[in-house]
């Protein structure tokens, strides 16, 4: 090698420092719209994250799921404070999940948006498959099933999408969630106290989650949620709902997600080869009797009918086609 090649050689970075420095950094963005929050709130937001390092853990990840125009999408911007999600009146629902990563004071917050569970009034197997698409090779810490505040019955539909969401993951996920409420701010029907009428409507959808799993003591935790422009505000800017505590919503839920995170050792990781309940597969319901059918098939029913056959021929009862 001449001197010059050799010179040329030693002032050329390494291969693998190229490569590095041409290939982008991959993982969850700067978390820019926690800056643009109320100082009170991003001092909240990362107080209440940060406690989770108690558990040595530095990140969370939530799953939104519901029915369609619930909220999810919008719940999620809110969070963020940042449009991620696609949400906006007369516009079709994606049909693929959305995962949003965003990295402050050393603590990563991974939100998950899924699609509607329900088509009509009956279970969407692409929104279920969705869900289970977005919970696959990840480590779940809560999830937030969503409704709206303002709904007034729990209909056979909401019924179903409990049911699909039990028999695709097991129990253990309703144990995790949290019943996240939108339309917050609302003014009950008849003069109703607002604090009376937001019980009154988490009770019934904890109690029907409850008696559709036969589960009594699931705790399911509610939270309200406000995310128009037009929700009110305290002397600090932060968004407060129309209770009598004038509880600023945010902080609040994000506050309840961890109270779900840490109250488990470890966070949830869903097997999508295991079947997490026999209503899923029917096929596989009193397996352990098909080995009993078949003997009795083989020592007792097949004598009995070849020498009934056999009886009718040596008769001349058996026909002619």
């Amino acid at each position: 090698m001449t001197p010059a090649a050799a010179a040329a050689a030693a002032a050329a970075p390494p291969a693998a420092a190229t490569a590095a420095a041409a290939t982008p950094p991959t993982g969850p963005k700067e978390w820019t719209g926690l800056a643009s929050m109320p100082q009170a709130t991003q001092k909240s937001l990362v107080d209440v994250l940060n406690s989770l390092r108690e558990k040595n853990q530095n990140e969370m990840t939530v799953v939104f799921v519901g029915k369609q125009g619930m909220g999810k999408s919008s719940t999620l911007n809110s969070v963020l404070n940042e449009r991620v999600a696609v949400s906006a009146p007369f516009q079709p629902e994606s049909l693929r999940p959305l995962l949003a990563g965003r990295a402050a004071a050393g603590f990563t917050l991974n939100l998950l948006d899924t699609p509607g569970l329900l088509e009509g009034d009956a279970v969407s197997a692409r929104g279920v498959a969705s869900v289970k698409l977005a919970m696959k090779d990840r480590e779940v810490h809560a999830i937030v099933y969503m409704d709206r505040l303002d709904e007034w019955r729990v209909t056979n539909g909401d019924r179903a999408a409990f049911r699909a969401l039990a028999d695709a993951f097991g129990a253990e996920m309703w144990e995790r969630t949290v019943i996240g409420l939108s339309h917050g701010q609302l003014s009950p029907p008849n003069g109703m106290p607002y604090d009376d009428f937001v019980a009154k409507r988490a009770a019934a959808l904890r109690a029907a989650i409850r008696d559709e799993l036969r589960s009594p003591g699931l705790a399911l935790p509610h939270c309200v949620v406000e995310n128009g422009s037009r929700c009110a505000t305290n002397g600090g800017g932060e968004k407060v709902l129309p209770d009598a505590d004038r509880t600023v919503w945010l902080t609040k839920f994000v506050s309840t997600l961890v109270d779900v995170a840490k109250s488990h050792e470890k966070p949830m990781a869903y097997d999508p080869e295991k079947v997490y309940s026999s209503a899923a597969d029917p096929n596989k319901k009193r397996r352990w009797l098909v080995p009993i059918l078949l003997a009795l098939q083989t020592a007792v029913l097949r004598p009995l009918v070849v020498g009934t056959i056999r009886r009718d021929v040596k008769g001349g009862k058996a026909g002619r086609v």
